[in-house]
């Protein structure tokens, strides 16, 4: 009998034991990221992604209609920055810096896609090209190194304007944008770089 009594008692202490009340955590703070980074697979040996078709916001790019590659011609890349937390009823100014390739070629899609009924023109074959990094000025229009995400909202976006100064046979250029850490905002470890090559051809 008291074997069970004892038994009890020992059973009894290990469920008073698991019966402490566990207060939620919750995060207050709040970071931005490029979305590109988030979506898409890092580069080989990279901590983030280098693309060569002009990004997607909200999901993965593909290797098929619609997205465009990144061409010398000018249009502007639209980069989505997103802003991880609780909005604020104030604009947020983001700072951001550019950085040098960490690749010195890079395997270049075709500009036809399979199923595509617009397809890029003019149109270029798939290729290997030479990477350097791209001049402003020259190859694209000088960033001012801050987005802004408007009260309220929880996107702001870096536009990249790009610049035609004419054809360099198997050459690409490379533009790199990463956030930096600021009194306004934190940036997320994980997703604050990207990569984007340009078609030269």
């Amino acid at each position: 009998m008291k074997r069970i009594y004892f038994t009890l008692i020992i059973i009894g202490a290990i469920s008073f034991n698991g019966c402490i009340k566990n207060d939620p955590v919750i995060w207050n703070g709040s970071v931005v990221e490029l979305d590109a980074a988030i979506w898409n697979a890092n580069g080989a040996g990279l901590t983030y992604p280098i693309l060569t078709r002009i990004p997607a916001a909200n999901r993965a790019l593909t290797t098929s209609c619609p997205d465009s590659t990144l061409r010398r011609y000018p249009q502007t890349i639209r980069v989505r920055v997103n802003l991880v937390g609780a909005q604020l009823g104030k604009d947020i100014s983001v700072s951001y810096e550019l950085f040098t390739s960490p690749i010195t070629t890079v395997a270049f899609p075709a500009t036809v896609s399979a199923g595509c009924t617009t397809p890029q023109t003019p149109s270029a074959a798939a290729a290997t090209l030479t990477v350097s990094d791209a001049v402003a000025g020259t190859h694209f229009t000088t960033l001012s190194g801050t987005a802004v995400i408007p009260a309220n909202s929880s996107f702001g976006y870096i536009d990249i304007p790009i610049l035609n100064p004419g054809p360099t046979a198997g050459a690409a250029r490379f533009i790199g944008i990463r956030l930096k850490d600021d009194e306004n905002v934190k940036v997320s470890a994980n997703y604050k770089e990207a990569g984007f090559v340009i078609d030269q051809r």
